[in-house]
């Protein structure tokens, strides 16, 4: 599609006086208003050089997750959280996560769970789903989550921090809103 500008002659009065009287209209071939022609720079533009690349880079700055490892992560977080509101609801037994949390995180659960139970809440079924699960990666070998589940009365807000140990990956951090 070509546009095509037509402005008035710089001696015309306005466009409606040129239609009224049947003229042609002149194509737009001036500068409107008589504005000073393009005079090129006589200094030319100083460019900044890129910086050099950094002989050494540190590996942490230059890694990236990769997919499959991100949804290995997000499996993962699915499973302790699901496996974590259920222990809190007295479904599960704590131990079943000790593979996958870190010994602090392990005994902080089970002394939530404890406290939970001693309510004198009697137990019942609450189906946990994930509704979302967001994962960033820090470094290699770290990444952080963050997972929103739904009980069956309430919403829960859960973060986890899971670093890879000797090939295989721990939760070092549970947060359960």
């Amino acid at each position: 599609m070509t546009i095509l500008i037509i402005l008035p002659a710089p001696d015309e009065a306005s466009g409606e006086l040129a239609r009224a009287s049947g003229e042609s209209r002149p194509v737009f071939s001036t500068v409107p208003g008589g504005a000073p022609p393009v005079v090129p720079q006589r200094h030319p533009v100083l460019v900044r050089a890129e910086p050099e690349p950094d002989p050494d880079p540190d590996p942490v700055q230059n890694w990236t997750s990769s997919a499959q490892e991100d949804a290995r992560i997000e499996a993962i977080s699915r499973s302790v959280t699901m496996g974590a509101l259920e222990v809190l609801a007295g479904v599960r037994p704590l131990q079943q996560l000790a593979r996958w949390m870190d010994f602090e995180e392990f005994e902080r659960l089970q002394l939530r769970t404890n406290l939970v139970r001693g309510r004198g809440q009697a137990r019942q079924h609450r189906n946990v789903r994930i509704l979302r699960v967001r994962v960033c990666p820090v470094s290699a070998g770290v990444y952080e989550v963050a997972v929103a589940a739904a009980e069956t009365d309430r919403v829960r807000a859960v973060a986890l921090r899971l670093e890879q140990r000797r090939g295989l990956w721990k939760v070092s951090a549970l947060e359960i809103g």
